[in-house]
């Protein structure tokens, strides 16, 4: 999810809650400071018939450094690259039980 979409909702409770999750737990975080690169990358996958919000979601994705970028929108998950693995939630899981 990113700052955008937070910020375009309406509910002012849930903006809290997802910026204060964001704040407490998040790993990967990419912010602001790196929009250039960002809108670069989305550029790129963009060109391969990805929208914009899902270009800009894998580009934050392999930006900050995820191995696997989990969806169920068919259009993304024929884009390949060898800078991040796109699944869907099941292949995910399959794959997550056998490193367990």
């Amino acid at each position: 999810m990113s700052l955008v979409e937070i910020d375009a909702s309406p509910h002012k409770e849930t903006k809290e809650y997802i910026l204060d999750y964001i704040e407490a737990i998040a790993t990967g975080f990419v912010g602001k400071k790196r929009l250039d690169e960002i809108e670069v990358l989305a550029d790129e996958i963009m060109r391969t018939g990805i929208k914009k919000k899902d270009a800009t979601h894998l580009a934050c994705s392999i930006i900050a450094g995820c191995d696997y970028f989990i969806t169920t929108d068919k259009r993304v998950l024929k884009y390949k690259t060898d800078r991040i693995k796109v699944l869907n939630p099941i292949s995910f899981v399959e794959i997550w039980g056998e490193t367990e």
